[in-house]
């Protein structure tokens, strides 16, 4: 399991309790940023702790990083895949503080985990989810040649809110033929 993955300006690595800060405050308590996502804004710091000790403990035996500034160690967001079927990988989600959208992080994210599932574990297919309303969600995974598979109708376990979620994909020939 791979414990870092570096791009030119981030650090994807485990969580530690010294991040409790930066994960709360940029992330976890932003509400703009939970309404295009399953999970719940965590309320106060001593929940936040809470949820970052679930994380840790939860981080050692998946593939699931916070994302940090490269500079500054800050964390920014988080990413996470699991593998769905042999050779078939999906996201469990990619979130980037908004103070820090529209700078190119989540695309050179993605990018280094669509690297980690066709060149580390040797992917077949990864599978890229979004709500159908998060438009610039779309645009990231369809500028690194992911296509459209498919939708489908969810409910959002904390409040029961119903939402359609697209599934995009980028198989291996999609891949390799993407830089010719």
């Amino acid at each position: 399991m791979k414990n870092k993955i570096e791009t030119n300006r981030l650090i994807l690595r485990k969580a530690k309790l010294s991040d409790l800060d930066n994960i709360y405050n940029n992330v976890w308590s932003d509400s703009s940023i939970a309404d295009n996502m399953l999970w719940k804004v965590t309320e106060n710091k001593e929940k936040a702790e809470d949820r970052l000790n679930r994380t840790i403990k939860y981080q050692k035996d998946h593939y699931s990083y916070f994302i940090c500034l490269k500079d500054t160690d800050e964390v920014i967001g988080f990413i996470g895949i699991y593998e769905k079927e042999k050779n078939i990988y999906e996201d469990t989600g990619i979130c980037i503080s908004l103070k820090y959208q529209n700078k190119g992080y989540g695309k050179e994210v993605l990018k280094a985990i669509i690297n980690l599932v066709f060149n580390g574990l040797n992917g077949n297919c990864f599978l890229y989810s979004c709500f159908s309303s998060n438009i610039k969600s779309k645009k990231l995974c369809t500028s690194l040649g992911f296509k459209y598979k498919d939708s489908e109708t969810t409910i959002r376990d904390y409040d029961k809110k119903e939402f359609i979620v697209d599934y995009y994909y980028l198989d291996r020939d999609m891949y390799l033929n993407e830089g010719k």
